[in-house]
């Protein structure tokens, strides 16, 4: 059965990601999507641990469906859920959830997949090693 890990982040757009149409940009929203991921990940395992086992964790789908625009002044909640099988199955997998922090209003659903890779061969990794499985275990 499959347990998830939620974190959520606090998140507005500065003025500079505002795009000539009065919205936010939609590259916006993958940065933010990183960030919640990256939240996540680094309460497994931090990235210098993952740098001496030598492992990377490359994207390999990334997408996000926009539901109502988010403008300037907004006040946002990503709320991020990465899905924790029994064994791995060759994907991590996260959601993301972008809800307007004041009316609840949802604004954008986004969905990421990522492999762990083998930074000498990068090749993706079928098996990660007991050290990163263990510090799964650990948090769920």
């Amino acid at each position: 059965m499959a347990k998830f890990i939620t974190r959520k982040l606090a998140v507005s757009p500065t003025f500079r990601e505002i795009d000539m149409m009065g919205v936010l940009h939609n590259c916006v929203y993958f940065e933010w999507f990183e960030r919640g991921r990256l939240q996540i990940m680094n309460d497994i395992i931090q990235f210098s641990e993952m740098q001496n086992l030598g492992i990377a964790i490359p994207v390999l789908e990334n997408s996000c469906t926009y539901e109502e625009a988010v403008r300037y002044g907004d006040e946002l909640l990503l709320i991020t859920k990465h899905k924790v099988c029994e064994e791995y199955t060759g994907k991590l997998e996260f959601t993301h959830d972008l809800i307007n922090s004041k009316t609840r209003r949802h604004h954008a659903y986004g969905k990421c997949v990522c492999g762990l890779m083998d930074m000498r061969t990068f090749r993706l990794v079928r098996q990660p090693g007991a050290e990163i499985w263990e510090k799964y275990r650990k948090i769920i």
